[in-house]
């Protein structure tokens, strides 16, 4: 699409340059690896937790975790949800302790799995509110046997394989006392560990668990963060209430660090000073896995913020996950050990009128003047930019970066650039093939002063033997052009009730403006076009792909979710193709039979394996369904089975 890059350029010339951003990078000069840490959200339902199934079990929220589900690549694989025990009733108490109704949470562990999602669960929850005090300890042995039967229930359901992909975590926040009716002691907090530990040692021993989840108390002081404290001296010197034995285990080491003022680096800062506290009391720990599961720029999930609707909060995101990389995981002897896992807390529903403006992946608006009544979304910057991380590849290579008319970009600048190489894993038969991946972002703190740069970037390229042919794509985040708040806002007054028309608009500012270009294949600079300009915000990603053998796979698991009279949310899954250089998916509707004639009914190119086709007519969107997947050098993949859609009423 080179007319959007032109007018891009066109549009980026008229703004004024304050310096220049210079950029260096050799396809040969690979200097570690890179995993992607950071692929996880969460939430929490609204008080009372009692009623969290009604959160939970939406429709809203069925439609949220589809979303999160199909961002491309698995860009987001795990959620972190509290109170998830409050899924669970007691139906009576038997001799050997309660006789407990799995039904609520087995309907959501449904909806996390077919959405090829995996669970942070927390344990954390007051089955009918049952328990009182875990000091008695007929209470901590139900406790036990409550965790090993979730536990052992989800793994005959769905695979040992599959749940060992779970993170198990203690109650949230500990030292925040939040444990509604159940009394939790220090000491019964132990011995809530220890059951939670001994409750998955009996379904499978090599479940992770770890905690504590920490927020509200300060490691340096031990008055602020007893039970954290409480935890780390038990693992390493405590005795285990069921085993009676010495040091108690613990897989890794949660905190949840967020951003002071609205600045990125303070998360960082916060996550080296808690681990140096706990290094220093207690190195045994040291090496920990160590997680971070709420890293987010700004505490409150619910206050409203211009910037969390629109890129900057996408830009944040990339700055924090950049900085972790290059400041820790790249280093040799990093301040952390071993920094696993870093979530942003995003996954929550907003609410009316605060549409765009709260801490979420995406805009929910409540369609309560029609009838029936509907809820739909609207995809944010922040949820397209955790697709555009997964084109990372496993190899990072070294970037020269400096700006002129100063001096060198460090770790902490608002300016930075992250590149990667990806090697197939599969060679025979797949649609993989050699890539490369450049990240570049502008992105300020909040209320920081904005600025601007001309990029310079020289890209010194090696193809690797048998390549007979290369794309390069590009995809350009920024407010000016992927950006449906300022739309909603500047456009339609930010209408509650958007038209279908209005809604139409919004979509077509959903993905990223792209673009993709033929490289040559030899050794030497890529010729890029006209040097443009990051700004801040500004996310600019370049996929360098050689050519796979083959197309791509075939789009598997289709279905078909009734939205409201004429509108469907089509969804489907990328797990079966190999290839991370697709052009778009091809979504059709045949009206006449599975054999066709089908019509493409998705104008824009998108790679989110989500597409809701909105018409204002029930019989415009029944039918059959197919999608394919197309690469960079248009070849389409197989369809996926035909599905046949017939609208029904929930």
């Amino acid at each position: 699409m080179a007319p959007t890059v032109f007018f891009l350029m066109l549009q980026l010339c008229l703004v004024m340059t304050q310096s220049e951003l210079n950029i260096f990078i050799n396809s040969s000069d690979v200097r570690g690896q890179l995993t992607q840490f950071w692929r996880n959200t969460g939430f929490c339902p609204p008080a009372p937790h009692s009623e969290a199934a009604n959160y939970d079990l939406s429709f809203d929220m069925q439609q949220n975790l589809a979303y999160i589900g199909a961002v491309p690549f698995s860009g987001i694989t795990h959620v972190r949800v509290h109170w998830l025990f409050e899924l669970v009733h007691i139906e009576s108490i038997a001799i050997n302790g309660p006789v407990y109704n799995f039904t609520e949470l087995d309907k959501f562990v449904s909806l996390i799995h077919e959405n090829e999602l995996y669970l942070i669960f927390e344990l954390m929850g007051n089955p009918s509110g049952v328990y009182t005090d875990m000091e008695n300890k007929t209470q901590v042995y139900w406790w036990r046997d409550l965790v090993a039967q979730t536990a052992q229930r989800y793994i005959t359901q769905y695979g040992v394989e599959y749940v060992r992909e779970w993170k198990f975590e203690t109650w949230n926040e500990p030292d925040c006392h939040d444990f509604d009716q159940l009394t939790m002691t220090v000491q019964g907090f132990l011995n809530y560990y220890d059951a939670c530990s001994e409750g998955l040692q009996l379904a499978d021993s090599s479940l992770v668990f770890g905690g504590p989840g920490d927020g509200c108390g300060m490691l340096r002081d031990s008055r602020d963060a007893q039970y954290a404290e409480a935890l780390f001296n038990h693992t390493v010197r405590g005795i285990n209430y069921f085993t009676g034995e010495t040091k108690v285990r613990i897989d890794f080491i949660s905190l949840h660090e967020k951003g002071q003022g609205g600045t990125a680096l303070s998360i960082l800062t916060e996550e080296i000073v808690a681990v140096d506290a706990i290094n220093l009391k207690y190195p045994e720990l040291n090496g920990k896995p160590f997680y971070n599961d709420e890293a987010d720029p700004l505490v409150g999930w619910n206050k409203s913020f211009t910037w969390r609707a629109d890129v900057t909060y996408a830009a944040l995101v990339v700055k924090i996950i950049s900085q972790h990389q290059n400041m820790l995981k790249a280093r040799d002897n990093p301040l952390i050990a071993n920094y696993a896992l870093l979530s942003n807390d995003n996954g929550f529903l907003s609410y009316f009128p605060n549409q765009f403006t709260q801490r979420t992946l995406l805009a929910r608006f409540q369609m309560n003047l029609t009838q029936p009544h509907y809820v739909t979304f609207v995809r944010k910057p922040v949820y397209m930019v955790m697709g555009m991380l997964a084109l990372l590849g496993e190899k990072q290579l070294h970037v020269d970066i400096s700006m002129t008319p100063s001096t060198a970009v460090s770790n902490t600048s608002d300016y930075g650039c992250i590149s990667t190489v990806h090697e197939p894993n599969i060679t025979v038969n797949s649609s993989d093939s050699w890539q490369q991946t450049v990240l570049i972002y502008g992105a300020p703190d909040i209320n920081a002063t904005v600025t601007y740069s001309d990029l310079n970037l020289q890209w010194y390229l090696i193809p690797p033997p048998g390549v007979t042919s290369l794309k390069l794509k590009f995809y350009f985040l920024y407010n000016g052009g992927s950006n449906p708040y300022d739309a909603w806002v500047g456009l339609f007054n930010s209408t509650a009730y958007p038209t279908l028309k209005q809604f139409a608009y919004l979509r077509d500012l959903e993905d990223p403006n792209d673009s993709i270009m033929d490289v040559k294949v030899t050794a030497g600079y890529i010729l890029l076009p006209p040097r443009f300009q990051v700004l801040e915000p500004h996310i600019i990603l370049m996929h360098l792909c050689s050519k796979p053998l083959l197309p791509p796979e075939k789009v598997i698991k289709l279905k078909c979710m009734n939205i409201t009279q004429g509108q469907v949310l089509i969804v489907w899954s990328d797990s079966n193709i190999h290839t991370k250089c697709l052009a778009r998916y091809d979504v059709e509707l045949s009206q006449n039979g599975p054999s066709g004639p089908f019509t493409k009914i998705n104008p824009r190119h998108s790679v989110v394996t989500a597409f809701i086709y909105e018409t204002d007519s029930e019989s415009k969107v029944e039918g059959y369904y197919k999608v394919r997947a197309v690469d960079y050098w248009n070849r389409g993949g197989d369809y996926s089975d035909p599905v046949w859609y017939k609208v029904q009423k929930r």
